[in-house]
């Protein structure tokens, strides 16, 4: 009977068993996603409309503060991970939520330059607190291989979700007051990590000693075991390239699009975020279902080619030709759907059971390639233009597609 069901039939039975060996935490740290990028998406994409705006800062002092926050995130986030391994997932992840909510609602009492600047380094503090260990946490609770790639596709699909309807709302109540925006994703993430403390403490089932008596290696004894995985350093290589050209999806392109003199352009902004989110929202699991056959690493490579293609079509879109931007905003973000968890469930196959927080650490070092993106896109843009920007971001994708087929197909690529 099994070999007669459809494709789709077939998923959503195999992801109905999984999702029952959910517990609590698992829970409350997807739902707690969700919601805090809701609020994150509501209110992100039009700080670099506003700080352009509201106060006149340059290409290049834009794309500064955004890769000094990714710098601080891709360098401190190996840390991050190799502490919540030794010193466990709650501690890591409730100071994050902390840090997040003072580093939003100052952005929304900031009014000077430096201001955001310093609270920008904040925030990519907390990214690598909440998210590497969120992700490292489900795999400590869910023992069935499977029913962690299932947890960490439903991940991605909430964190796309929010991302659809955030910018809506950011939209609906108007760009004429964008700080409050900011108070209020400060207050969503504080809530998350009360609601996160009280579920840890008094609901969360235990992890295996014998994982937590595994985490007690030195940290120069767990980066030897990493080094020596070479497949694992190709994908970190592959995916860095590839994150310096898809930063400039939030960084530079909202910058294009708002000095073009395209009416509405703050709109267009939110509308490039609302293509890139729901396409992803409708398209993640029916692009599972169909890729489901193949490995992991062959579904990277499909992604790769599609982001790829992307270049190519937002180097030739213009004032003149401003549907030409959702088209490519489009074909990224089908590559992006097949592409981001694939690699998220190809990483937590190759970590070690007691070294998954350190793994996923390691792994948003590749954020270096969000930090590069938008200095070198605000270099670009000030003294070149658009179409270089992305001749050198399809560039890049091909750097990147030529990695990610050097990487070995071993017994972990499938």
């Amino acid at each position: 009977m099994e070999q007669t069901q459809t494709p789709a039939k077939e998923l959503s039975l195999h992801w109905a068993q999984h999702l029952k060996s959910f517990p609590l935490i698992v829970w409350v740290v997807l739902i707690g996603t969700f919601i805090s990028r809701v609020s994150y998406f509501m209110a992100w994409p039009f700080l670099v409309v506003f700080l352009y705006r509201d106060y006149g800062a340059s290409e290049l002092y834009v794309g500064s503060i955004l890769a000094a926050s990714a710098f601080v995130g891709a360098f401190s986030g190996s840390w991050l991970g190799y502490l919540s391994d030794r010193f466990g997932r709650r501690l890591i992840m409730l100071g994050g939520c902390v840090l997040a909510g003072a580093a939003y609602s100052g952005i929304g009492a900031a009014d000077k330059l430096w201001q955001f600047f310093a609270l920008m380094l904040m925030v990519g503090l907390m990214r690598p607190s909440i998210e590497a260990p969120g992700k490292a946490l489900m795999g400590d609770y869910l023992v069935h291989p499977k029913a962690r790639e299932v947890a960490l596709n439903i991940r991605y699909f909430l964190v796309n979700a929010g991302g659809a309807i955030g910018p809506l709302i950011g939209i609906y109540l108007g760009l004429s007051h964008p700080q409050q925006l900011f108070y209020a994703t400060g207050i969503v993430y504080l809530i998350y990590g009360a609601v996160m403390g009280w579920v840890f403490c008094y609901y969360a089932p235990k992890v295996k000693k014998s994982v937590t008596a595994q985490s007690k290696l030195r940290l120069s004894e767990v980066f030897k075991v990493i080094r020596a995985d070479h497949g694992f350093a190709l994908l970190l290589l592959a995916d860095i390239c590839m994150l310096i050209a898809y930063a400039q999806y939030e960084s530079s392109l909202p910058q294009i699009v708002s000095r073009s003199g395209l009416a509405h352009a703050g709109n267009w902004v939110g509308y490039l975020i609302l293509v890139n989110t729901v396409t992803i929202v409708l398209l993640q699991f029916p692009l599972l279902s169909l890729l489901r056959h193949y490995r992991l690493i062959i579904r990277i490579r499909i992604g790769a080619i599609l982001m790829l293609l992307a270049q190519m079509i937002l180097m030739f879109s213009s004032q003149q030709w401003p549907f030409g931007w959702l088209l490519g905003i489009f074909c990224l973000s089908v590559g992006e759907s097949i592409i981001f968890p694939s690699l998220n469930v190809l990483i937590d196959q190759i970590a070690p059971d007691h070294l998954r927080g350190t793994y996923f650490g390691v792994a948003s070092f590749t954020a270096v390639g969000f930090a590069l993106g938008p200095l070198l896109g605000g270099v670009i843009l000030q003294y070149s233009s658009a179409v270089s920007l992305y001749a050198l971001c399809f560039v890049l994708m091909g750097l990147s597609l030529w990695l990610f087929g050097r990487v070995k197909l071993g017994s972990w690529g499938g």
